[in-house]
């Protein structure tokens, strides 16, 4: 499939899933819906989500009690790196690389003492294009990956909130680990610090900063990320920035 048609049709088949989860539920009286959108950006690299999450129960306080839940994700990514095409082609030669991938998980959330802790496993799927060809590139070996996901959220002391979130995808071997202290300095608002670890067989990075969240437009929440991206295979560091909103339907 070509680089103009890999984006958009990736991108349909999201919405038309979602429409379809979207019309099952919103005939559930009860059901509610978080949806949610955003994107991040930092040296050669940008990428964007948007996602839906679904409790599967009809609980009007789902996403406070225990209970399993369905959520959809749609990612794109666009990001450049070097590497060595001889003797196809000139040493160091920069790759300009475009992907997307769609990810379907089911999971179980459980309050805590002072938290919660939510487990999600589903598949996906991606697809990437690369200008010029780099045949070296593992990227596309796998289409198709086994994400496992941990959430974890603990609050010892009333304006204190530790969150965690853990991602690796089977097959790909990709992983993600965020670990974020906040601190609630006006009504839902939250500040603090935050160190990701991220990477997969041919890349590392490190992302230290902090980060906002809980900013109530009203049904609609706005969260960012700032800080310094350590690239840790290449010895090199840059900012980043990340902007999240989330919405209840």
């Amino acid at each position: 499939m070509g680089q103009s048609r890999l984006i958009p049709c990736l991108v349909l088949g999201f919405c038309l899933t979602g429409l379809g989860v979207f019309s099952w539920a919103s005939q559930v009286q009860a059901r509610k819906f978080l949806l949610l959108s955003g994107g991040g950006f930092a040296k050669r690299s940008f990428s964007q989500y948007s996602g839906a999450i679904v409790p599967l129960t009809a609980d009007d306080n789902a996403f406070s009690n225990d209970g399993p839940f369905l959520r959809l994700w749609q990612k794109s990514y666009a990001f450049s790196y070097t590497t060595d095409l001889s003797p196809l082609g000139p040493a160091a030669a920069r790759i300009d690389a475009l992907g997307a991938s769609l990810t379907g998980e089911i999971g179980y959330q459980k309050n805590l003492t002072n938290g919660r802790l939510a487990g999600f496993a589903g598949l996906t799927y991606r697809r990437f294009e690369l200008s010029p060809n780099d045949p070296g590139a593992d990227l596309n070996k796998h289409p198709t990956g086994i994400p496992l996901t941990i959430d974890a959220e603990w609050s010892p002391f009333s304006r204190f909130t530790a969150t965690t979130n853990l991602l690796y995808t089977l097959l790909h071997d990709d992983y993600w680990a965020q670990l974020k202290l906040g601190y609630n300095v006006f009504s839902s608002i939250k500040v603090g610090p935050e160190i990701v670890l991220q990477g997969g067989e041919k890349y590392r990075y490190m992302r230290y900063g902090a980060f906002i969240s809980g900013i109530d437009l009203g049904k609609v929440y706005l969260s960012a990320n700032i800080g310094l991206r350590d690239d840790l295979r290449e010895n090199e560091k840059s900012f980043y920035g990340d902007l999240h909103v989330s919405f209840f339907y």
